[in-house]
């Protein structure tokens, strides 16, 4: 898989340098045994989406693994300011943080056909534990993640999805995954170690505003050959309809209605959510 690259000012420790400015020393944490956290953001036409809600899922993860950071508002007005320098357009920011004390927001643009785009997926041959430590943190420690999509891409698709060691799915490497049989819906919950997904979130909120049953907990292989429809949630591209794993249909293998109306409330939602920027011109401008 290919790596996001920063592009413009970098805002690393509140000041705005050069990408290659922007470095760790060899004798951090973050840098030896990857005890770092991060989020990554949409940025639509210089608005920053659910920006609250990840800078209160950073605290959370840092707060699990040691890393200090800047108080919310110190990163609420880094990202706002660093939206205001980017500007229009569809794009991605990160925010992240070491256990050195370290902490950065970058980005960069990507294509607005990402969003909402149909997906496949591939079920990975890895399990995944109830008990990881790291489990529903957005660590640096990603190299599982990371492989789970390189697997995925090298067999075809787009998404790799875990199990448990009980063989019960959990999420995707980058998003939450979601089934649709009848009017219910099934999720796994964070208590079996999945993301809180801030767009997952919005999802949930619209299968309630739709009078959805909602099933939350454990999901089994079978209820995913059974599914009518499937989805995916992400920060970046939204709600996606998953169409086939291991190249075997999902329902008719076509984006279905409940996930085109849950993706549609989504939309809005986050769309509601979008913080506008505030005006600062980075130093290396000045």
């Amino acid at each position: 898989m290919s790596f996001p690259v920063p592009e413009g000012a970098v805002l690393f420790d509140g000041r705005w340098v050069a990408p290659g400015e922007a470095s760790l020393p060899l004798a951090d944490p973050s840098v030896q045994s990857g005890l770092g956290v991060f989020e990554t953001l949409a940025v639509r036409e210089g608005r920053v989406l659910d920006l609250d809600d990840h800078v209160a899922r950073l605290g959370a993860s840092a707060a699990r693994l040691g890393v200090p950071l800047p108080e919310p508002e110190v990163l609420v007005a880094a990202c706002l300011g660093y939206a205001a320098h980017a500007g229009a357009g569809t794009g991605w920011m990160k925010i992240l943080a070491v256990r050195g004390g370290h902490w950065a927001v970058f980005g960069g643009a990507m294509s607005p056909e990402e969003e909402g785009r149909p997906a496949t997926a591939v079920v990975l041959p890895w399990s995944r534990s109830v008990a990881d430590p790291l489990g529903g943190v957005k660590s640096t420690s990603y190299g599982p993640f990371a492989l789970g999509l390189e697997e995925a891409r090298r067999r075809g698709a787009d998404e790799g999805l875990w199990r448990n060691a009980r063989g019960h799915l959990l999420e995707g490497c980058a998003s939450n995954l979601f089934l649709v049989g009848g009017r219910a819906l099934f999720t796994a919950s964070p208590r079996e170690g999945v993301l809180a997904g801030t767009t997952r979130a919005h999802a949930l909120d619209a299968a309630r505003a739709m009078g959805l049953s909602i099933h939350e907990g454990r999901v089994r292989m079978e209820r995913l050959l059974r599914a009518e429809e499937a989805f995916l949630t992400s920060s970046l591209r939204g709600v996606r309809p998953l169409l086939a794993v291991d190249g075997r249909r999902v329902g008719r293998g076509v984006p279905g209605p409940v996930t085109m109306e849950i993706a549609r409330r989504v939309a809005r939602a986050r769309e509601a959510s979008a913080r506008a920027p505030e005006t600062l011109v980075p130093e290396t401008e000045r």
